[in-house]
Protein backbone atom coordinates (compact mmCIF):
# COMPACT_ATOMS: atom_id res chain seq x y z
CA UNK A 1 0.00 0.00 0.00
CA UNK A 2 1.22 3.47 -0.86
CA UNK A 3 2.28 5.49 2.16
CA UNK A 4 -0.08 8.32 1.23
CA UNK A 5 -3.01 5.92 1.71
CA UNK A 6 -2.07 5.72 5.40
CA UNK A 7 -3.00 9.40 5.82
CA UNK A 8 -6.49 10.12 7.15
CA UNK A 9 -6.25 13.64 5.76
CA UNK A 10 -5.48 12.38 2.27
CA UNK A 11 -8.25 9.78 2.37
CA UNK A 12 -10.95 12.09 3.72
CA UNK A 13 -9.82 14.81 1.32
CA UNK A 14 -10.12 12.47 -1.66
CA UNK A 15 -13.61 11.32 -0.64
CA UNK A 16 -14.64 14.97 -0.16
CA UNK A 17 -13.19 15.75 -3.60
CA UNK A 18 -15.27 12.97 -5.18
CA UNK A 19 -18.43 14.33 -3.55
CA UNK A 20 -17.59 17.90 -4.54
CA UNK A 21 -16.97 16.99 -8.19
CA UNK A 22 -20.28 15.17 -8.40
CA UNK A 23 -22.14 18.05 -6.76
CA UNK A 24 -20.55 20.79 -8.87
CA UNK A 25 -22.37 19.51 -11.92
CA UNK A 26 -25.67 19.03 -10.10
CA UNK A 27 -25.64 22.43 -8.37
CA UNK A 28 -24.51 24.39 -11.46
CA UNK A 29 -28.06 25.18 -12.66
CA UNK A 30 -28.66 26.92 -9.31
CA UNK A 31 -25.39 28.92 -9.56
CA UNK A 32 -24.11 27.69 -6.18
CA UNK A 33 -21.45 25.28 -4.93
CA UNK A 34 -21.55 22.70 -2.15
CA UNK A 35 -20.20 25.10 0.48
CA UNK A 36 -22.81 27.71 -0.42
CA UNK A 37 -25.50 25.05 -0.30
CA UNK A 38 -24.43 24.31 3.28
CA UNK A 39 -24.79 28.00 4.14
CA UNK A 40 -28.32 28.02 2.69
CA UNK A 41 -29.17 25.02 4.86
CA UNK A 42 -27.95 26.88 7.96
CA UNK A 43 -29.96 29.99 7.02
CA UNK A 44 -33.06 27.86 6.59
CA UNK A 45 -32.52 26.01 9.88
CA UNK A 46 -31.79 29.17 11.88
CA UNK A 47 -33.68 32.09 10.38
CA UNK A 48 -32.88 35.63 11.48
CA UNK A 49 -29.23 35.07 12.30
CA UNK A 50 -26.89 37.87 11.25
CA UNK A 51 -24.19 37.30 8.63
CA UNK A 52 -21.65 37.39 11.43
CA UNK A 53 -23.50 34.74 13.45
CA UNK A 54 -23.81 32.47 10.42
CA UNK A 55 -20.12 32.92 9.65
CA UNK A 56 -19.17 32.13 13.26
CA UNK A 57 -21.34 29.01 13.43
CA UNK A 58 -19.98 27.64 10.15
CA UNK A 59 -16.38 28.79 10.73
CA UNK A 60 -16.36 30.84 7.52
CA UNK A 61 -14.52 34.17 7.41
CA UNK A 62 -16.76 37.23 7.35
CA UNK A 63 -15.58 38.49 3.95
CA UNK A 64 -16.47 35.19 2.30
CA UNK A 65 -19.82 35.18 4.08
CA UNK A 66 -20.63 38.67 2.80
CA UNK A 67 -19.82 37.47 -0.74
CA UNK A 68 -22.06 34.43 -0.27
CA UNK A 69 -24.98 36.49 1.06
CA UNK A 70 -24.58 39.08 -1.73
CA UNK A 71 -24.62 36.24 -4.27
CA UNK A 72 -27.68 34.61 -2.67
CA UNK A 73 -29.45 37.95 -2.60
CA UNK A 74 -28.73 38.53 -6.31
CA UNK A 75 -30.29 35.11 -7.02
CA UNK A 76 -33.24 35.97 -4.75
CA UNK A 77 -32.48 33.01 -2.45
CA UNK A 78 -32.28 35.20 0.67
CA UNK A 79 -33.25 38.64 1.88
CA UNK A 80 -31.61 40.92 4.41
CA UNK A 81 -33.85 42.42 7.08
CA UNK A 82 -32.78 45.08 9.57
CA UNK A 83 -31.92 43.46 12.87
CA UNK A 84 -34.43 44.77 15.45
CA UNK A 85 -31.86 44.19 18.21
CA UNK A 86 -28.97 45.94 16.43
CA UNK A 87 -29.62 48.50 13.71
CA UNK A 88 -26.06 48.13 12.42
CA UNK A 89 -26.64 44.56 11.27
CA UNK A 90 -29.06 42.56 9.18
CA UNK A 91 -30.85 39.29 9.79
CA UNK A 92 -30.78 36.85 6.90
CA UNK A 93 -33.94 35.03 5.86
CA UNK A 94 -34.41 32.44 3.15
CA UNK A 95 -36.98 33.20 0.45
CA UNK A 96 -39.48 30.83 -1.13
CA UNK A 97 -37.13 30.55 -4.10
CA UNK A 98 -34.26 29.69 -1.75
CA UNK A 99 -36.39 27.01 -0.09
CA UNK A 100 -37.20 25.52 -3.49
CA UNK A 101 -33.48 25.32 -4.25
CA UNK A 102 -32.88 23.54 -0.94
CA UNK A 103 -35.64 21.04 -1.60
CA UNK A 104 -34.57 20.40 -5.20
CA UNK A 105 -30.91 19.96 -4.29
CA UNK A 106 -31.36 17.78 -1.20
CA UNK A 107 -32.25 14.77 -3.32
CA UNK A 108 -29.21 15.38 -5.52
CA UNK A 109 -26.98 15.65 -2.46
CA UNK A 110 -28.20 12.36 -1.04
CA UNK A 111 -27.87 10.69 -4.46
CA UNK A 112 -24.26 11.86 -4.69
CA UNK A 113 -23.51 10.58 -1.20
CA UNK A 114 -25.13 7.21 -1.89
CA UNK A 115 -23.16 6.89 -5.12
CA UNK A 116 -19.84 7.62 -3.38
CA UNK A 117 -20.69 5.50 -0.32
CA UNK A 118 -22.11 2.57 -2.32
CA UNK A 119 -19.11 0.28 -1.61
CA UNK A 120 -20.05 0.43 2.10
CA UNK A 121 -22.84 -1.50 3.74
CA UNK A 122 -25.60 0.44 5.49
CA UNK A 123 -24.00 -0.44 8.82
CA UNK A 124 -20.58 0.80 7.65
CA UNK A 125 -22.14 4.04 6.39
CA UNK A 126 -23.80 4.60 9.78
CA UNK A 127 -20.51 3.87 11.56
CA UNK A 128 -18.61 6.28 9.28
CA UNK A 129 -21.13 9.06 9.96
CA UNK A 130 -20.98 8.35 13.70
CA UNK A 131 -17.18 8.61 13.67
CA UNK A 132 -17.16 11.81 11.61
CA UNK A 133 -19.76 13.44 13.88
CA UNK A 134 -17.73 12.45 16.93
CA UNK A 135 -14.64 14.13 15.48
CA UNK A 136 -16.58 17.28 14.55
CA UNK A 137 -18.29 17.55 17.94
CA UNK A 138 -14.93 17.20 19.67
CA UNK A 139 -13.55 20.10 17.64
CA UNK A 140 -16.66 22.26 18.20
CA UNK A 141 -17.46 22.61 14.48
CA UNK A 142 -21.04 21.35 14.91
Amino acid sequence: MSRILESYGFLTGKVEQLLELDLIEKLAPYDINARQYGVLIKINEKPNLSQKEIANELKIDRTTMVDFIDHFESLQYVIRIKNPKDRRSYCIQITNKGQEVLENCWGMLTQSEMKILSPLTEEEQFFLKTCLLKILKNTEVC
